[in-house]
């Protein structure tokens, strides 16, 4: 993951379900977070969003889980861009401890106004920002297709 923009998450006990494996409810919250720290650097700033004059609101999320992340395991998630269109952003994240892929996701993104709650075109310097973030390698596309 040396090329990528990661995020590393400790997991906590809150995390954990009574199994103590990462609760799938957590994963989107861990998800976010690694999407704002990549925007903070690719972006310079997570502000550069807000004076954009749109917002982003999740439309879509899929995950396949893995292998199991455990209490105070170390959660690095990768964050790739899969595609970017007119209005919408679709993220890839990639989960692993210690090397070990424990969890991928595809999340789609719509850019909307804020106030008016329409999905709106992506504003090119926004555009120029997404595109900072690294593309998913071809056997990332190729593994999500084969367990479509």
């Amino acid at each position: 993951m040396d090329s990528e923009l990661v995020h590393t998450v400790r997991i906590r006990p809150g995390d954990t379900d009574m199994q103590g494996i990462v609760h799938a409810s957590r994963y989107g919250v861990f998800f976010e977070a690694a999407f704002i720290e990549a925007f903070r650097t690719v972006a310079g700033s997570f502000d550069f969003l807000a004076r954009s004059g749109v917002d982003l609101v999740m439309a879509e999320i899929t995950i396949r889980y893995r292998s199991p992340a455990r209490f105070d395991d170390l959660l690095e998630i990768a964050v790739l861009r899969r595609h970017l269109g007119t209005t919408s952003l679709t993220i890839a994240y990639r989960g692993a401890v210690a090397a070990r892929e424990a969890v991928t996701a595809s999340v789609r993104y719509v850019a909307f106004t804020p106030g008016e709650f329409r999905k709106t075109a992506i504003p090119p310097k926004l555009r120029d920002v997404f595109e900072r973030i690294p593309p998913t390698p071809p056997e990332f596309e190729a593994q999500w297709a084969a367990t479509s």
